[in-house]
């Protein structure tokens, strides 16, 4: 088992991190033998971070999402994450389409939670964003939970999603200049000690796109 600090590993500005209690409280009514029926439930999509995480010879899971971007699967014990690795799936005889299927599931019931009044709106240099930062630890998995339950939560069809890290999602207007959204993203990145560096999601006309293919097309083009 791979544990992860759910919300940072190192002290950031403006990141609350668990204390001891709260991880040991967590830890303490976990199963000693992590079932299939167990972590089934709790299991969630996460995007990867700048560095490997895992034990040599026991990868973690990881798929291509609908979308197009690499993700891989935690379990969500509150204050950690337990990540999925190979050796987790074959003991549970879990297949990755079966471990993406109960991680999506949860997901939307986790999205199905989640209003417009747990945005923060904020100003920079005269440009309107909002930040999500639920869950907890892993707000930027929200942007996977499809169109629809994005135009519920931030209110428009159309915008420009960044995922500076794992705790945190942000949309920007698409009308935002892109030095804008760049400088906002950049900043949050900078304050993070493993920030995602991915390129945003865009929702145009009901539709979302990850920009991060715009580059491998043009290299086949």
């Amino acid at each position: 088992m791979t544990f992860v600090m759910s919300r940072e590993e190192e002290e950031a500005d403006g990141v609350e991190l668990p204390s001891e209690e709260e991880i040991e409280a967590a830890l303490s009514v976990t199963p000693e033998e992590l079932t299939w029926d167990w972590a089934a439930p709790r299991l969630i999509p996460l995007f990867e971070r700048d560095y490997a995480e895992g034990f040599a010879g026991d990868p973690m899971v990881n798929t291509v999402s609908a979308v197009g971007i690499g993700i891989g699967f935690g379990i969500d014990f509150g204050p950690v994450f337990g990540r999925v690795t190979r050796s987790m799936a074959q003991r549970w005889e879990a297949s990755v389409e079966q471990i993406e299927h109960r991680a999506f599931a949860h997901l939307a019931e986790v999205a199905a939670g989640i209003s417009p009044r747990d945005l923060q709106s904020v100003v920079h240099q005269g440009y309107l964003f909002r930040a999500l930062g639920k869950p907890g630890g892993w707000a930027s998995s929200i942007v996977l939970a499809g169109e629809a339950e994005l135009t519920r939560i931030f209110g428009v069809r159309d915008a420009i999603f960044t995922v500076p890290a794992r705790n945190s999602l942000l949309a920007f207007g698409p009308a935002t200049p892109a030095r804008a959204v760049a400088d906002v993203t950049i900043s949050l990145e900078a304050m993070d000690p493993h920030p995602l560096l991915l390129e945003p999601f865009v929702m145009e006309a009901g539709e979302l796109r990850w920009e991060g293919l715009s580059g491998e097309l043009d290299d086949v083009i």
